[in-house]
């Protein structure tokens, strides 16, 4: 038998052990639960009504399912098979529900009533048999299902693989370009035995990313190919500090912070040597300040010097989200170089782009900030500046 774990039907889950077992067992969930605190979630009792209301609000705005669903408690009094037999499918649909899914609930009541279909069969069987037995009622999918056993039945190890706001929390938060149902089921047995509780804060995370950010491509640059070719640069003031921004004709190659004008400018004359240096604002540089501010939505192309092991490194690191730390075995390990702990973090120290490529959120995996071209000061500051600002989110 599968025992309700989230605790006693309409309690407030997840538990204390629970976030700290995902604590333990994963970093980025760890940071997760910094930010957003303890998330609870009310379950939702008992199974019909709650069936009734899922069928209710699916592809309809929320404000307009609660309506819906408000009108046929006020028609039917208590939600349950045998009052929504009673008022049948034109009684459903004169309170504003559609035939389809009037048909749908009253098709699913009668089973409910005739006893074909009884929520103390569920309790018998596995997550993956009890998703299996619910999208035999009419108008039931498996997210539908999933959803059932999270917040009605409490299941404690659900994590909806078609569910689009988990899929994206988990590809920003974990850098994944794509998800495959094999690494789904990866991310399942990470968080298990409580993947249900993961996904509450997968789901909080998923909803405060802004729903579009900028797409930028790195290419390689050649120094020796700047010689007698325009370098256009700018100092530009972001809530980090003010920052000189350089670019080709080609893409952004340099963002360093400008805490004095001239030693950094003496820097970038010393970097491009041969290349003319003009002070004039590009459309880039703009969007540098958006990327910096966490509101780009274009495109980007940064066109940087760097070995291939660098510009792969700094791929990886691109993918590290705001607020959140790896440590540089995690960024080695994504590359393919899980040894290379000192080369991955001298190609890190390279980074020509100041937090555009975010190379202060790579740490040591014991805690310890490791190196950062602006001094560690700066590093420590930024770390504690992106984690402050999620916070107040």
């Amino acid at each position: 038998m599968v025992t309700n774990s989230l605790g006693p039907m309409n309690s407030l889950f997840p538990f204390v052990d629970k976030v700290q077992h995902l604590v333990g067992v994963d970093s980025r969930m760890a940071q997760l639960v910094e930010r957003f605190g303890y998330v609870e979630r009310k379950t939702d009792l008992p199974l019909f009504p709650t069936l009734v209301r899922n069928i209710a609000s699916q592809q309809v705005a929320t404000s307009v399912a609660e309506r819906t669903y408000e009108r046929i408690v006020a028609r039917v009094g208590e939600v349950t098979p045998q009052t929504i037999v009673g008022v049948g499918v034109e009684g459903l649909a004169a309170e504003g529900l559609p035939l389809r899914k009037a048909r749908w609930i009253v098709s699913a009541a009668e089973r409910f009533a005739t006893g074909e279909f009884r929520e103390e069969e569920l309790a018998e069987l596995s997550d993956k048999e009890a998703i299996r037995r619910l999208i035999t009622l009419d108008g039931v999918g498996v997210w539908s299902a999933e959803m059932l056993l999270m917040f009605s039945l409490g299941r404690d190890n659900i994590l909806s693989s078609g569910d689009l706001i988990l899929r994206r929390a988990i590809a920003t938060l974990y850098g994944e370009k794509h998800l495959s149902a094999r690494r789904m089921a990866h991310y399942h047995k990470l968080f298990s035995p409580y993947a249900s509780v993961a996904s509450l804060y997968l789901w909080a995370y998923g909803n405060s990313l802004p729903r579009k950010s900028t797409e930028i491509t790195i290419r390689p640059l050649g120094f020796q190919k700047m010689k007698n070719k325009t370098l256009c640069y700018s100092f530009q003031k972001t809530s980090y500090g003010e920052m000189l921004i350089a670019s080709s004709a080609k893409g952004v190659c340099r963002v360093a912070f400008a805490d004095d004008r001239e030693e950094v400018l003496d820097e970038l004359r010393a970097e491009m040597r041969g290349a003319r240096l003009e002070e004039r604002v590009e459309p880039s540089h703009k969007e540098i300040v958006r990327v910096i501010e966490g509101k780009g939505t274009g495109s980007l192309t940064l066109y940087l010097e760097g070995t291939s092991f660098e510009r792969k490194v700094w791929r990886e690191v691109l993918k590290v989200p705001y607020g959140i730390t790896v440590s540089y075995a995690d960024i080695a390990a994504t590359t393919g170089y899980t040894k290379a702990f000192r080369s991955v973090g001298n190609a890190v120290s390279a980074n020509p782009v100041a937090i555009v490529i975010p190379c202060h959120r790579v740490i040591h995996a014991d805690g310890s900030l490791g190196n950062y071209n602006a001094g560690v000061e700066k590093k420590l500051w930024l770390v504690g500046e992106e984690k402050q600002r999620v916070i107040k989110q």
